[in-house]
Order: structure tokens, then sequence, then C-alpha cells
């Protein structure tokens, strides 16, 4: 977190407001970014009378809407066959993929609105958007009324918080390293015990 927290000054530092429209633009294809820590840290700027409140906002909304389009039409684009190759662990059967589509055409419109807020979620959503073919319209409306929504929230917490943001995120530092040896025992425990569970499931269809 800290070295996160160190990058993004550095790149605020660097390219000032510009900063927050690239690291929500890349964020939006699916790349991990430090969005959070930028929106807070930007408020946090604001307070100190160096960030303009709107300007932060609009470059939040305007790199994030600009990356969702991108990750809409790529899977729009790309279809079926592109998201089943490089998404099994998302649609592992064509009946998980229908159960998906017939979802998203029912409640499509608040699942990109709510997306855009959740932090993880916002980063993927626009794929399955664009998979389903959900009208760009609508998808534009609902991803700028969800990006607006969060960049608000975070902006105004960092700003609200001021310089207790930066020490919090310093504080940080004492916490990381557990946190991420935690973080990769879960992921190898949750591998083994998917793993486990397939052969199971294996075993049992070729008894039959």
């Amino acid at each position: 977190m800290l070295t996160l927290f160190n990058s993004v000054s550095h790149l605020i530092h660097s390219v000032g407001v510009l900063a927050v429209f690239l690291v929500l633009f890349v964020e939006c294809f699916g790349v991990p970014s430090p969005d959070e820590i930028i929106l807070l840290f930007s408020g946090y700027l604001i307070s100190a009378h160096r960030f303009s409140f709107p300007l932060v906002i609009g470059a939040a909304v305007a790199g994030s809407t600009l990356g969702a389009t991108g990750a809409y039409f790529l899977a729009r684009w790309g279809g079926r066959r592109l998201m089943l190759k490089y998404f099994r662990f998302v649609f592992r059967s064509p009946e998980r993929l229908k159960y998906w589509e017939d979802y998203f055409a029912k409640r499509g419109d608040i699942v990109v609105l709510v997306g855009r807020i959740i932090s993880g979620v916002r980063a993927v959503i626009s794929y399955p958007a664009g998979l389903f073919e959900m009208p760009y319209w609508r998808f534009l409306v609902y991803t700028v009324a969800g990006s607006l929504i969060w960049a608000v929230l975070a902006v105004t917490v960092g700003y609200l918080l001021g310089p207790h943001v930066e020490r919090a995120l310093t504080a940080t530092k004492h916490y990381e390293v557990p946190v991420i040896i935690g973080l990769v025992v879960l992921a190898g425990v949750w591998y083994f015990w998917d793993r486990s569970r397939k052969q199971r499931r294996n075993r049992a269809a070729v008894s039959r």
C-alpha cells in the first residue's frame, strides 16, 4: 500500500490531474490500478487548495467512461468466442453463459450502475455489457452515473479526511506484507480445493 501511495504521489506531482484520468482509464480495461488511492489523495490535495474539485471529478468520470467504452466495444466486437477463450473462469459452460445473458438482459442497467461503484467489479463490468450487447446509449448513461457517484464519494472522503489520508496510508506499511501473504495462502487453498472438487466430480461421472 505504501509503495502504491508513493507511486501515485509521484504520478500526481509529475502530470497533475491528468494522472486521475490515466489511472481510471486503465482500470476500466481490467488492469489493476490504484484508483481508490488516487481519488482519496486527490481529495486531500483539494483540501490543501492544490486541486480543483470539479476538475478532479471531471477527469475521473472522463477516464472511467472512455476506458469503459473501450472495454465495452472490445467485448462486443470480440464476441463470445473471445470471451469464452479468455474468461473461462467466469463462463464455464454454455448454460452458465445463457444464465448470465438472461440476467443481464433483465437487470443490466442496475448491474452497470452499481458495478461502477464496487471495487474490483467496476474494472470488468464493461465486458459483460458488451458481450451481451447492451444498447450503448444505456450503457453510457449508467456508466457515467455510476462513475460520477463513485468519484464524488471517494474524493469527498479524501477531502474530509485531509492530511489523515497520507498518515493512514503510511501506517499500513506495518500490515502490507502479512496481508499479501494471507491473500496468497487463501488463493492457494481455493485453487487446491477447486481442483479437488473437480476431480471428485469427474470420478463420480466416470463411475456411473
